[in-house]
């Protein structure tokens, strides 16, 4: 059974209804918007309802509080299928993790944000021995105190315990608020870290060069020297998400007993350089489409896949996701966007190929 779970931050997206721009939110303004949605948020609901929704069967470890914003963040997943909760953990604690967004038409989104009990998740709120699965995602330690400090020793140990159940590792991050604690501790240590106990590593662009601290426009050199690093750091294979401009995929050396070799052929994905373009989308929204393009890749890696088509579908998801104003209804049956792909879908011109 390839079964993915996805464990770590989860909240609800408070998304309303607004065809502004930010240039119009002036201080003691009143700004007339329209209906307030409801959204999975975080990386917990985001990923695992993509999953969900291309057609297979996640299980989603994520920390909510016994509250009201708990409880509409539960109807909310449940919306998508009611088994999807089964292992959703209820705490004391803190109150639950909310996120209000702010989501212009064509034009990038904006947040404000509460971590609430996601501060608290760690390695004992996952019980391993009840859960079977092949693929062990989790996601956004920069907005889970707990997982972050100590040089992300928490997760050191939730990956160990993953390894130990013969469970494929997978990590996603999310941008820390420079003003946050998050913001002001030492991620290339984090990421030193945990990366040898890492075996997909995908984080955006922007977010790995502010936590290795390096700089510079997106260019060929520039994704070569930061995959070295990460790749020096332990990870297996790192996906770097590029948005508009695609994604890019770079492996060390995979050897016929790595774990991850149960599922895909190491010849294959073994000191492997691949670059994918975006595809075209009718954009209402880009809540969510790094998350669902995750989901996209782990989908086809878990069938073990080639990394061509595992990195074209990646894409092709993140694009569906975009095409509605929340972070998920956009995603399609994997049948449905495979269709699209075959059918001539558009890809988009990328600077990295300038």
């Amino acid at each position: 059974m390839n079964q993915i779970i996805v464990a770590g931050h989860t909240c609800v997206d408070l998304i309303p209804d607004w065809n502004g721009k930010f240039e119009d939110i002036i201080p003691g303004h009143l700004i007339v918007t329209g209906k307030m949605r409801f959204s999975t948020g975080g990386s917990v609901p985001n990923t695992g309802v993509a999953l969900k929704r291309l057609g297979l069967e996640p299980i989603l470890i994520g920390k909510i509080g016994n509250d009201l914003i708990g409880r509409i963040t539960l109807e909310v997943i449940n919306s998508n299928g009611e088994d999807l909760t089964t292992h959703m953990i209820k705490s004391n604690q803190s109150g639950s993790s909310y996120t209000l967004v702010f989501s212009p038409p064509n034009a990038d989104r904006a947040f404000f944000h509460y971590p609430g009990v996601n501060d608290t998740f760690c390695a004992e709120d996952i019980s391993f021995d009840d859960l079977k699965g092949r693929v062990f995602h989790f996601g956004y330690p920069p907005v889970m105190e707990k997982i972050y400090e100590n040089d992300g020793n928490e997760l050191v140990k939730i990956f160990k315990n993953a390894h130990e159940h013969n469970m494929i590792t997978s990590l996603d991050m999310s941008m820390p608020d420079p003003k946050s604690k998050a913001g002001k501790i030492d991620w290339r240590k984090f990421l030193s870290n945990v990366l040898p106990h890492t075996d997909i590593f995908l984080p955006s662009l922007d977010e790995i060069l502010y936590m290795t601290r390096m700089d510079g426009d997106l260019n060929h050199k520039l994704l070569i020297d930061l995959t070295d690093e990460l790749t020096s750091w332990g990870a297996k294979i790192t996906v770097i998400k590029l948005g508009k401009n695609g994604a890019y995929l770079r492996s060390g050396k995979i050897k016929s007993d790595d774990l991850v070799s149960n599922i895909i052929e190491p010849k294959e994905w073994s000191e492997l350089e691949l670059f994918s373009t975006a595809y075209e989308a009718n954009v209402k929204g880009t809540t969510g489409a790094g998350d669902s393009s995750i989901a996209g890749f782990l989908a086809k890696f878990a069938e073990g896949s080639d990394p061509k088509s595992t990195l074209s579908f990646m894409c092709a998801v993140g694009a569906s996701c975009t095409e509605a104003i929340d972070s998920t209804s956009g995603v399609r049956s994997m049948r449905e966007i495979e269709k699209r792909m075959r059918n001539g879908w558009k890809r988009l011109p990328s600077d990295l190929l300038n």
